[in-house]
């Protein structure tokens, strides 16, 4: 097998109509909401009464995760030649006062969030090495899948939409960042009262602001995805079903890989 071929592929561009544009971002963001909400109830279930509801949720997650968010985004993003810059060709003076600020900003709503939980960083240096890591690996591919999802397809989808001015560029950020707050409304497992919905939605949106504006500027997907890793990683340290066996972490990374290399192999190679 050619691992350089398995990533650099060719996929026949086209240019969209407007409606067909609306259309497949409408069903893509359905598409994640609703295997997020079917996974999100299994998880639900898991926690009062049905613990073996958690695996047939885990897997279905990380189908969702892997087709929707990695495959269709990456793969639409190609299709459609949108904007998808890994790094800047130049990383000036601004970049890194820009990505310092993000990060810092990044530790302090980690921090906050953690703390909100009733956790803290000292409380997590005390505990056994592999529980420290297991949310590192447990996150990846949703780390993966949110960087290409909402800020390589619909970010760069939704400024191509709007006609790519500034003002569209400010207006794609800004309904970027609300859809991909509106989408937490999925997490029925721990949202059940309408503040906390609001509230959700509220702080998701800010945060998918504050990327947008970061990829916008810095244009550095692979910053916003590791930084987006981190701030995870605050978050979720604290939730004991983050720290699953060892044995599970392959979990998510075994199905991406799956679904990467029937896409690969068999829906790209038709498609050419």
């Amino acid at each position: 097998m050619d691992i350089k071929r398995l990533f650099n592929y060719p996929v026949e561009t086209t240019a969209p109509t407007r409606k067909r544009m609306v259309a497949t971002m409408l069903l893509v963001w359905l598409a994640w909401f609703f295997v997020n909400l079917g996974a999100n109830g299994l998880f639900y279930v898991s926690l009062h009464g049905r613990p073996g509801a958690r695996l047939p949720g885990e897997i279905l997650y990380y189908l969702g995760v892997s087709t929707v968010g990695i495959v269709v985004a990456l793969h639409l993003s190609k299709k459609w030649n949108l904007e998808m810059p890994l790094l800047p060709a130049k990383r000036g003076l601004g970049f890194w006062i820009g990505t310092v600020a993000f990060l810092a900003l990044a530790v302090f709503l980690g921090v906050n969030a953690m703390a909100d939980q009733g956790m803290t960083l000292a409380d997590v240096v005390q505990q056994p090495p592999v529980w420290i890591v297991a949310p590192v690996f447990v996150l990846g591919p949703t780390m993966l899948a949110y960087t290409l999802l909402w800020y390589g397809f619909y970010l760069p989808g939704i400024r191509q939409l709007l006609g790519g001015s500034k003002a569209a560029t400010v207006l794609a950020i800004v309904l970027t960042a609300v859809i991909y707050g509106v989408y937490h409304l999925a997490s029925i497992d721990e949202l059940l009262t309408l503040p906390a919905m609001l509230e959700e939605i509220l702080i998701t949106t800010c945060i998918g602001v504050a990327f947008g504006i970061y990829v916008v500027l810095a244009r550095s997907l692979l910053v916003a995805f590791l930084v987006n890793w981190l701030i995870n990683w605050f978050v979720f340290t604290p939730v004991e079903t983050f720290h699953p066996s060892p044995v599970l972490w392959p979990l998510g990374y075994t199905i991406l890989a799956v679904v990467w290399l029937v896409y690969r192999y068999l829906w790209v190679q038709e498609k050419q």
